[in-house]
């Protein structure tokens, strides 16, 4: 039988031999047990009882013979406890350690009848193979080729070390300094441990060793991404992408070519979403809008809710100004209540807006979330698409109504509140006037709770009065300083009236004395 050698170059001075024969005859490693030992011997002599003598030199090789580092193609024969043999159609059967075909569960990759590429160790006892050795030749040819090339490679982090991380490609390990990870700086490094991305090596060495840098990927990725931005995306278009992570202020989106862009957590929807993963998950294609460029930066940003019909101007088409409306409590906030009027739809009542007979510090004092609640609209804001919300309580107190007094009118009214800047009087049903400190009349640093209590009633003067406002400031300072003029202008009229305007002659003096 001829027997034919096939050899691929791998790298310089090692040769890849593929050795097709029909006959092989094991030879056993000096670790195996009695009984394997037995078994391959009988085998061994039943097959050389059957060759015809020629046959062994017919597979010698052809004057080639094996030599540790030669890289060479067969199949699993046979599984024994520790190791598997190999038949790559020499003369004799080569054999691998078992645990260079388990994973890292411990778990056999191969089974008899799998083809595999391993590397000759040794031929001094049998042929040793190693499946290991072979396979990170085969990394490493990728890996010199990547290197030369600058093209991109993928690893898995798995260790943080000093000045950088520990990293697996293709089972080979790497290293990446902390500088060449990302753009950025990073806050945790430990949180990247399992992590994979692309790489490009910057350093290979002739002793295996691999430097990394991902940080020269995100470069390139970056100046190409500008490029197509200049070219391609234009405000006000629409895009398909993926979904490719989520934030807490936002959602990645793929749009190809290197691109990535985001949507903000307020341009996801019309309807209020707390968080991105409410409304997304990783892996979803979506349709976006282009609401922003910055070329120069690299950044997109992006928009589902422009591609949502308007739920506030179809609401707000037929809405006015004093409508009874019904919500449910939205969110609450310490200057008021958000209210869920319809879908994508909210009115805020304002912490003012709540009572109109006490003051309201809190909203919570009064609302609960998910508290269905009857309002009435006070304000339409349809360019900020806000709606002001009131109780109907508030809504009539803060009807204008007709004020009779103007001013220079002097009111008797009951003091009602005080506040730091003054105390409010009330002068009739509905109508309050606001006395300002300094026109309350009392002394500096008085304690006008004390000196002018709630419900004492007082007179003051109308200074001022706004009647599209339904606004009234009046004085009691006024009206007491009115009280002192007219008092003074009195006791000047009637001294005029008892002073003769002259003495007269003395016999007029003397004449007056003798009739009195």
């Amino acid at each position: 039988m001829e027997a034919r050698h096939y050899f691929r170059r791998v790298s310089p001075g090692r040769p890849v031999v593929s050795l097709r024969a029909r006959e092989a005859f094991p030879i056993v490693p000096p670790h195996q047990s009695e009984q394997t030992e037995a078994e391959i011997a009988a085998m061994s002599e039943r097959d050389n009882a059957q060759k015809p003598a020629g046959d062994a030199l017919e597979t010698s090789f052809s004057g080639r013979t094996l030599r540790p580092g030669d890289i060479v193609t067969g199949t699993i024969v046979k599984i024994t406890g520790s190791v598997a043999f190999v038949d790559f159609g020499a003369r004799t059967q080569g054999y691998i350690q078992l645990a260079e075909l388990r994973d890292a569960e411990g778990e056999l990759t191969f089974t008899d009848g799998d083809e595999l590429t391993a590397e000759v160790m040794s031929t001094r006892s049998g042929i040793e193979l190693s499946y290991r050795r072979a396979r990170d030749t085969q990394v490493i040819e990728r890996l010199r080729e990547a290197w030369k090339t600058q093209a991109p490679v993928e690893g898995r982090i798995v260790a943080v070390n000093k000045g950088g991380f520990e990293i697996r490609v293709e089972g080979i390990r790497a290293f990446c300094p902390s500088s060449q990870l990302a753009d950025r700086f990073i806050q945790e490094p430990a949180r990247e441990v399992g992590k994979s991305y692309d790489f490009r090596i910057t350093e290979f060495g002739e002793g295996k060793s691999l430097v990394l840098s991902r940080r020269a990927v995100l470069e390139e990725r970056r100046t190409h991404a500008r490029e197509v931005l200049d070219e391609r995306i234009r405000v006000g278009e629409r895009l398909q992408g993926k979904v490719t992570q989520l934030t807490n202020f936002g959602a990645f989106v793929d749009l190809g070519e290197g691109v990535l862009g985001m949507i903000h957590v307020s341009e996801i929807s019309r309807e209020r979403v707390n968080h991105p993963q409410d409304k997304l998950s990783v892996g979803d294609a979506v349709e976006v809008e282009v609401i922003r460029v910055e070329a120069e930066k690299g950044r997109v940003a992006l928009s589902m809710r422009a591609l949502e019909s308007d739920p506030f101007g179809d609401f707000v088409a037929n809405l006015k100004i004093g409508q009874a409306v019904t919500g449910t409590i939205d969110r609450l906030q310490p200057f008021g209540a958000f209210v869920k009027l319809a879908p994508g739809v909210d009115g805020l009542v304002h912490v003012s807006g709540i009572s109109a007979t006490e003051r309201v510090e809190d909203p919570a004092d009064k609302f609960a979330v998910g508290d269905e609640v009857a309002l009435v609209v006070e304000k339409i804001d349809r360019d900020r698409q806000r709606i002001g919300l009131v109780t109907p309580e508030v809504f009539e107190a803060r009807k204008p109504v007709e004020i009779p007094f103007k001013v220079g009118d002097v009111v008797t009214g009951k003091v009602t509140r005080h506040e730091q800047y003054g105390l409010f009087v009330e002068l009739a049903e509905r109508i309050v006037g606001l006395c300002l400190l300094g026109e309350s009349a009392t002394e500096r640093n008085a304690d006008l709770r004390r000196v002018l209590p709630v419900g004492m009633d007082i007179e003051v003067k109308v200074v001022e009065v706004d009647r599209e406002r339904g606004r009234v400031r009046v004085s009691r300072k006024a009206v007491l300083q009115g009280d002192d003029e007219r008092s003074m202008s009195d006791y000047r009229k009637k001294q005029k009236e008892e002073v003769p305007q002259s003495l007269g002659t003395f016999g007029d003096l003397l004449k007056n004395f003798l009739e009195k």
